[in-house]
């Protein structure tokens, strides 16, 4: 059910234990510093940077916008994540990243 105007009370049914539910007593809860790959509960390695120069990366690299990030060429496919990238137009690599 969808409650557009939002609830009446302090209490939503919608969020009420499922009396179906198989799991019984099951934590679904996840460890600070853990992360569910599937059905396993990994520890997350801490990353080599930053949080904006993560998103410098995502917003600018080529492995995730297909776009040299210098002089604006689209690559025609992506080599394997483990495969360098370079640009034949401007000669950008990303083996200057850090």
């Amino acid at each position: 059910m969808v409650h557009p105007d939002g609830v009446e009370s302090d209490h939503c049914l919608d969020f009420r234990p499922d009396p179906d539910s198989v799991e019984e007593n099951e934590e679904l809860w996840e460890r600070e510093g853990y992360s569910w790959y599937g059905d396993d509960l990994i520890e997350n390695r801490p990353s080599r940077y930053t949080a904006e120069e993560q998103l410098e990366i995502l917003n600018n690299h080529p492995f995730f916008t297909g776009v040299c990030p210098q002089c604006g060429y689209k690559f025609e496919s992506s080599p394997s994540p483990h495969t360098s990238w370079h640009c034949f137009r401007c000669g950008w690599s990303n083996e200057s990243v850090p």
